[in-house]
């Protein structure tokens, strides 16, 4: 394991986690080695994959059968011992699933959020369903989009978040100071192009569909990273308008943001992770 290019590891558990890692895998996500586990005996081996080099664990697992909530359990309080970060991704089942599945997916999800540092529940019977009133363009294509392939951009965004190029870095350390002991996280981006390029970004970041369920008013602590064109560098009023929404969230959370270099010619783009939410997590 390369140390610079494999300070996370992703966990996946159940059909959404193991498809996670498939994406992952599949896409050649550089800064993040991948682990699936389908049995205690692949459970087994998962000491052997936190290797010194780890510094956060990304655990995404589908939560309702026994079999899936036992490992989940066992790997979230493994990664604890290891004295790794954790942060996990648990979805939680649909209604025809049954009803007992979703109230013991609940409890469990509870439990293993007592083992992380930060969780991102996500309701696969409402993730990404479009209102029936106002349905935007942007919602609607987003509810083209499976809840797997929603949560691999959310972790290439967080891999992307700590790339180490750009100007102003954003680092592991840092991403793990922002999901330290933080309750709950969520992460979002957005593009923008044109004049309005920047604002642009921030109002599709916040509109993302991991992000969306979350009011960032409420962030105790939020991380942000603008990606620009080489030829077409930040200019005085674009800074003076990402200062402008920084200084829209609450006067206690703690911001930190760093500028990259946008692999695109002409488009901007902006990530953000926030954590620390006032929420709890869903009533039975």
């Amino acid at each position: 394991m390369d140390p610079k290019s494999k300070k996370v590891l992703l966990l996946g558990i159940g059909e959404t986690g193991l498809n996670v890692v498939r994406i992952i895998a599949e896409n050649e996500v550089k800064g993040i080695a991948t682990f699936g586990i389908k049995n205690e005996s692949e459970l087994e081996m998962l000491t052997g994959e936190i290797t010194e080099e780890v510094e956060l664990v990304l655990l995404v697992a589908d939560l309702g059968n026994n079999k899936e909530n036992s490992l989940a359990l066992k790997a979230a309080a493994s990664t604890k011992r290891s004295g790794r970060a954790l942060a996990a991704i648990l979805t939680t089942p649909r209604l025809f699933e049954g009803e007992k599945a979703v109230i013991r997916a609940l409890e469990v999800a509870r439990e293993i959020n007592d083992e992380a540092d930060s969780s991102l529940i996500i309701n696969k019977e409402t993730f990404n369903r479009p209102t029936e009133k106002g349905c935007t363009f942007v919602e609607l294509i987003n509810s083209l989009v499976s809840v797997e392939e929603t949560i691999a951009e959310g972790i290439q965004d967080i891999i992307s978040l700590i790339s180490e190029k750009g100007t102003i870095k954003i680092d592991v350390e840092d991403l793990g100071i922002a999901l330290s002991k933080s309750g709950t996280f969520t992460i979002g981006s957005g593009i923008g192009a044109g004049e309005n390029r920047v604002g642009l970004a921030i109002e599709q970041a916040l509109s993302s569909p991991l992000m969306k369920k979350c009011d960032i008013s409420t962030a105790r602590r939020v991380l942000i990273k603008v990606f620009v064109p080489k030829n077409s560098p930040l200019m005085m009023n674009e800074m003076k308008a990402i200062t402008a929404f920084i200084e829209t969230l609450p006067s206690y959370a703690d911001v930190k943001w760093g500028v990259g270099e946008s692999d695109d010619d002409d488009i901007l783009s902006v990530i953000f992770l926030a954590s620390g939410f006032d929420v709890k997590l869903p009533e039975e």
